[in-house]
């Protein structure tokens, strides 16, 4: 179950030519709209970019110049609005667009498609590339499309070094 798709998702950075269907894309966008936000704000947009020239030019506004960028079919774009910071001083719509992206991703991964989380992009580069104004921030980017590769799961560390309890 989730355990399952937890362990077998991988950040996949060759994609085949093939179409992501519309079907597929809708349902990404549902996994997407169903994370919780603080407040209850739902104040984020997931963008599926597949206009060659917009994934060119997002692909320019990456310092490393990625072409996955441009060779999966679809480039997610995951943005939110300013709301301003939380009680504990995190930025609002970061953490809730991290937390949408992430269920997002999960439904890809469900759904056979792969990605590849990145936030190696200069934010102002991507904004104007998809014509957006300046108070919506790019939480993160993947390319979207069905694997031409399956790596090797990549370690991880022992349970003991990431968790504990307190009582």
């Amino acid at each position: 179950m989730l355990k399952e798709l937890l362990e077998k998702r991988r950040s996949i950075r060759k994609y085949l030519s093939l179409p992501v269907e519309e079907e597929k894309l809708l349902s990404i966008a549902e996994a997407f709209r169903l994370a919780p936000s603080a407040k209850n704000r739902q104040e984020w947009t997931l963008y599926a970019v597949s206009d060659p020239a917009v994934k060119a030019a997002i692909r320019k506004a990456s310092p490393a110049g990625q072409p996955m960028l441009e060779e999966a079919p679809v480039i997610l774009v995951a943005t939110g609005s300013k709301t301003g910071d939380m009680t504990n001083s995190h930025r609002a719509d970061t953490i809730d667009v991290t937390i949408t992206f992430s269920y997002a991703l999960l439904q890809a991964a469900e759904l056979e498609l792969g990605t590849c989380w990145m936030a190696n992009y200069i934010e102002s580069g991507v904004r104007s590339a998809m014509g957006l104004p300046d108070d919506i921030r790019i939480a993160a980017i993947s390319p979207l499309g069905y694997p031409a590769e399956m790596p090797a799961a990549r370690p991880r560390k022992a349970i003991a070094e990431v968790f504990e309890t307190r009582s």
